[in-house]
């Protein structure tokens, strides 16, 4: 790697993952055969809040892979043939802006990917989006009520709770 490249930048050599840190097995599986999950992923560098936050999803529907590294993350996307339907981003993960990096890179390369910031920094990191985007960029303070998660999630997703879809498409 030159001294110029950003560790993105080189992800396409690595080879993909077995499997996504955390993901539970089948958890994208069609649940009941009435509806298919939601897959949300979501990099954070602390095991107690990818923890939190995926037994939160999971008790709500979602289908969840979690991810320590930006780099794991990337690197599964990058070789995944379906992208999650949305990516929750820590700001500092390996490096102090590696989740600003990463957010460069999936706006360009899938630019469908809805993506939420969750980081204790809060409104802090606002400033370092200034022309990197014209989306609303969708920043979450830690912690976060489980409530107000949700309700951020399905407000990105555009979606109702899973138990209404399951009851709609009975």
């Amino acid at each position: 790697m030159n001294a110029t490249a950003t560790p993105i930048q080189h992800l396409e050599k690595a080879a993909p993952p077995e499997q996504p840190q955390d993901v539970t097995p089948g958890s994208e599986q069609p649940c009941a055969g009435r509806f298919t999950a939601q897959r949300i992923a979501h990099v954070d560098d602390d095991p107690d809040i990818r923890d939190t936050v995926k037994r939160i999803l999971n008790a709500n529907g979602y289908a969840v892979e979690s991810y320590q590294t930006m780099n794991d993350f990337m690197v599964s996307l990058l070789h995944s043939s379906s992208p999650p339907d949305l990516a929750i981003l820590d700001v500092m993960v390996e490096t102090m802006d590696i989740g600003l990096e990463a957010y460069v890179d999936i706006r360009k390369r899938f630019p469908q990917l809805h993506m939420i910031f969750m980081t204790s920094l809060g409104q802090e990191i606002r400033p370092y989006f200034t022309n990197l985007s014209d989306e609303w960029i969708l920043i979450v303070e830690k912690p976060v009520e489980p409530v107000s998660l949700l309700s951020i999630i399905r407000s990105r997703l555009g979606s109702t709770a899973p138990e209404a879809r399951m009851a709609a498409s009975a």
